[in-house]
């Protein structure tokens, strides 16, 4: 039974000596710079602005539609051609026609957000994979966010955003030239 805690203890130790022998490596990489360098975010993004577009020209129709119906409702009270009761009705269906411009909007904002993130999906998909490959082929344990604002201070050389530029094959951001006779800043 000695023995047998002896040769325990001893693994232990070993195993404990092997990792601890093992030297963590971080990483950083600003991801929303990354994603604004990948073309298919600029696609995904102009769906996503059509897509609400589309939606905003529909309320703006509705409001239109009430804005009328309020106007011409107006002017028939202001000239007495409506009775009490039709007014009462009318006031009603303008009431109606407010709610229901007040959920579209609400509606709305939640469909533009939904297509957002499922237009997104396999774009961020793509990032996570990539920055996994990149981790694991570079011998990297951990990779922090900078564009969460979670470091206080990071060395510049272990940025992995050009290797994942590489990686994806992305260009470099195009930089605009100053204006000839500029001096520099």
């Amino acid at each position: 039974m000695k023995k047998l805690t002896i040769l325990f203890v001893a693994l232990i130790a070993l195993a404990a000596s092997s990792y601890a022998q093992k030297a963590n490596k971080f990483g950083y990489l600003n991801s929303a710079e990354l994603l604004s360098l990948m073309p298919e975010k600029v696609k995904a993004d102009s769906v996503i602005d059509k897509y609400g577009a589309d939606l905003d020209a529909l309320g703006q129709q509705m409001y239109a539609e009430y804005q009328k119906k309020a106007t011409d409702a107006q002017t028939k009270v202001e000239k007495k051609l409506l009775s009490d009761e039709q007014a009462e009705i009318i006031g009603k269906e303008l009431a109606d026609m407010e709610k229901r411009i007040q959920d579209f909007q609400q509606t709305s904002q939640q469909k533009v957000q939904d297509k957002q993130d499922k237009t997104y999906a396999p774009i961020l998909q793509k990032v996570n994979e990539a920055i996994k490959s990149v981790a694991k082929t570079n011998g990297y344990t951990y990779i922090f966010d900078t564009a969460a604002g979670s470091l206080l201070y990071v060395d510049e050389t272990d940025n992995i955003l050009p290797l994942l530029k590489a990686y994806l094959k992305l260009p470099e951001p195009k930089v605009k030239a100053p204006a000839p006779g500029a001096t520099p800043k």
